[in-house]
């Protein structure tokens, strides 16, 4: 048999047929030339995982800064129109509350029909003066006054007249007014949200 040798009675695989079979090198320079080689391809594997670690982490990093700068930007003091009642449905003169119902949207989800407040509404003629229904104190919900055609905050005796100024009480200023206009007979809102306990109108987010 080739590459087998004969001796003492047993069949012994020739050191030819070894290192052919198996491939083993015996030049210390081949052998060198086989280790770098190895080590090299390593380095490769090892950079191309790298990259795609890198390229995932970023992929997956660039939702998670948007849903952490999305609660900043959906914050505004700004206003927002309001589409609330047919001019029509207000009497002339009298204040009525009216809530403000608008569709929400955050950074992934609209909300619709969602309460974000009330106001009040006084019809004069074709136009529409509003107030927003927070007491400027404490926050607490403005009523109507039971002696006379004003406002009353029932949490600590504030009171107001028709117009929304301040008679009485410890709120700090007047109802805080709210701008409106008419479109297609509805009466539009500009609704905000103001800061409590201060005697400046300020608008917060």
């Amino acid at each position: 048999m080739r590459g087998v040798s004969q001796g003492e009675g047993s069949l012994m695989p020739s050191a030819a047929f070894v290192r052919a079979s198996f491939g083993f090198v015996s030049d210390p320079a081949k052998i060198g030339r086989v280790t770098d080689d190895a080590a090299t391809s390593r380095r490769h594997a090892l950079g191309a995982i790298a990259l795609g670690g890198g390229v995932g982490c970023v992929a997956i990093g660039v939702p998670a800064v948007r849903l952490l700068l999305a609660p900043a930007r959906a914050g505004s003091s700004s206003g927002r129109w309001i589409k609330t009642v047919p001019i029509e449905a207000l009497p002339e003169g009298e204040p009525t509350r009216v809530p403000m119902i608008a569709d929400h949207h955050d950074a992934w989800v609209i909300e619709k029909n969602v309460p974000l407040g009330a106001a009040w509404l006084v019809r004069r003629g074709e136009s529409v003066r509003a107030w927003s229904a927070v007491c400027p104190h404490l926050g607490c919900a403005v009523g109507r006054s039971v002696t006379g055609r004003g406002f009353h905050c029932p949490c600590h005796d504030s009171l107001f007249d028709a117009m929304g100024r301040r008679l009485n009480g410890p709120s700090p200023r007047d109802l805080d007014a709210l701008d409106t206009r008419v479109a297609d007979r509805f009466v539009l809102v500009d609704f905000r949200r103001f800061r409590q306990g201060v005697p400046q109108k300020e608008p917060v987010g």
